[in-house]
């Protein structure tokens, strides 16, 4: 028996190549329209903070931590402003789907973030003293939600405000979430202030679970505005 493939799927497979070639060519002229300069302020803000706290000194434990999160929750507001886009209103046909470039836009400034607070997590290990517990995973973990919060909220934001301030209003967002969560009772710590002491796992195993969330949102917040 003879099975022919549908041509709905054929048509789709077909689809995958060209959308990926697409957003390829994509990369260049979106990473010259993004608006790069709130990401170049925070990454000097990041490198003086790291450097001239406590400058000459071994750096204790629980002030990198602080350092580390500040650093990661600024870099994350940074990186909404990617998104800031003219054009994001327009309800006109376009040569690719609006989520790609969504996507562009998120992991371009998305990617620069983490990379600037992943150097600046090396350079604060230096700086350490001998022994010091300082897990990068769970605190890629926290810049994981800071990020995906923010982005989710300019991914939203957007929809309905062209300008920088769609921007900040997830700036907003963000630091509201933040400081609610650091503003919890002691008994529900989510920010504990030692590494790995304490509530630490327990802090941790929930921001691993809330993680998908904000990225869940970004998503759909991505969709095409016609939809």
């Amino acid at each position: 028996m003879l099975v022919t493939a549908r041509p709905e799927a054929a048509t789709f497979k077909a689809s995958l190549p060209s959308r990926f070639r697409v957003a390829l060519l994509l990369v260049r002229p979106l990473a010259r329209a993004i608006d790069w300069a709130p990401l170049a302020v925070v990454a000097v803000f990041t490198a003086a903070l790291v450097s001239l706290v406590g400058f000459g000194q071994v750096l204790p434990g629980g002030d990198a931590l602080v350092l580390m999160r500040v650093c990661g929750t600024l870099l994350g507001a940074a990186a909404a402003f990617g998104l800031v886009d003219a054009m994001s209103a327009d309800l006109g046909a376009a040569a690719v789907p609006r989520w790609v470039t969504q996507a562009l836009r998120c992991l371009l400034p998305g990617g620069v973030a983490i990379a600037i607070w992943l150097v600046a997590f090396a350079y604060v290990l230096t700086r350490l003293p001998d022994g010091a517990l300082f897990p990068v995973g769970d605190l890629l973990i926290e810049v994981g939600v800071c990020l995906g919060i923010a982005l989710a909220a300019a991914a939203s934001a957007v929809r309905f405000a062209p300008g920088r301030q769609a921007a900040m209003a997830a700036v907003v967002v963000q630091m509201a979430l933040v400081l609610g969560t650091v503003l919890l009772p002691e008994q529900v710590r989510l920010w504990p202030p030692t590494c790995g002491f304490g509530y630490w796992d327990q802090a941790h195993l929930f921001w691993l679970a809330m993680l998908p969330l904000p990225y869940l949102w970004l998503i759909l917040a991505g969709r095409d505005l016609r939809r």
